[in-house]
């Protein structure tokens, strides 16, 4: 009884050993995609050479063409809002942190704890896996002198689609600024939300360099028209 409790303690943690070391190598090697306060202002902003009211006009019609459902326009406060929910994702969604050092202390923290727990899932391998390996022998050696007949079933279809629809929810807020005549501030932000059936699997803001670059060359495209 002991050496079958091995033996599917050891499969067991074989295979956890080897996703777990998937998860871990992928998340040391990952790094988020953060930048400071300073950048993403760089990057959310841009001056067009026209005044609010037309900026805001040429905004509108981007936000259209980008499939975005308009909310506020508030030309007194120079604030247009518009949301969008698509079932892929748009664009990678960030996590805020304070700065750099947060960053490395979290991943820091996380390689030192993933790695002692692989060098005890290996030691747990090697330890159970010579008994696996014999009583393996023994069991194709008993199979050899009974094998009884086997009745194949036909195919058997799993659903896969068990777990809830993803979904990706957008919000993006749009301020105006005239800084001088017929120049506008325009500056962009952008939230993001990753939905797994209805629950929250990721949420923050949306600093991905190409996704702002096309916004800005629409809206000067609309401008130009």
């Amino acid at each position: 009884m002991k050496k079958i409790i091995d033996i599917k303690f050891s499969r067991g943690a074989s295979w956890l050993l080897i996703i777990y070391l998937s998860v871990m190598v992928s998340g040391c090697t990952f790094r988020p995609t953060v930048i400071s306060p300073e950048e993403a202002r760089i990057l959310q902003t841009r001056e067009f050479n026209a005044s609010p009211e037309e900026v805001a006009r040429a905004s509108v019609v981007v936000l259209q063409e980008m499939h975005y459902t308009l909310g506020n326009v508030d030309m007194g406060l120079g604030l247009i809002t518009a949301n969008r929910t698509s079932e892929r994702s748009l664009a990678p969604i960030s996590r805020e942190l304070v700065n750099d050092s947060e960053i490395s202390d979290e991943l820091g923290t996380f390689c030192v704890v993933a790695g002692t727990v692989a060098i005890i899932g290996i030691i747990l391998a090697i330890i159970f896996g010579d008994d696996e390996e014999d009583d393996d022998d023994n069991n194709r050696r008993s199979v050899r002198h009974h094998r009884p007949r086997v009745h194949h079933p036909g195919p058997v279809y799993v659903d896969s689609n068990d777990s809830g629809d993803e979904s990706y929810h957008y919000s993006m807020t749009i301020t105006l600024a005239e800084t001088s005549q017929q120049h506008t501030k325009v500056h962009v932000t952008v939230q993001g939300e990753h939905f797994e059936g209805s629950s929250i699997n990721a949420s923050g803001p949306v600093q991905d360099q190409q996704f702002h670059i096309d916004f800005f060359n629409g809206l000067q495209a609309a401008l130009n028209r």
